[in-house]
């Protein structure tokens, strides 16, 4: 009888680390995107300001 409540003790924590597993690799993927989003959209405003100072350095020496 023990043995059985044992088997199925171990059974039932085994599919909970695999549980816990896919929802930090859940997590991480979430997070993975969001800093490559977050990452393209400020070189996207750098290059911008960068532009504008290219820009104003010109317009000064013309």
């Amino acid at each position: 009888m023990f043995h059985k409540i044992k088997t199925q003790t171990r059974r039932w924590k085994q599919k909970v680390r695999g549980a816990v597993f896919v929802e930090y690799l859940l997590l991480l993927t979430i997070i993975g995107i969001g800093a490559i989003a977050g990452l393209t959209t400020l070189r996207g405003a750098l290059i911008n300001e960068l532009m504008d100072l290219a820009n104003a350095i010109n317009a000064i020496n013309s």
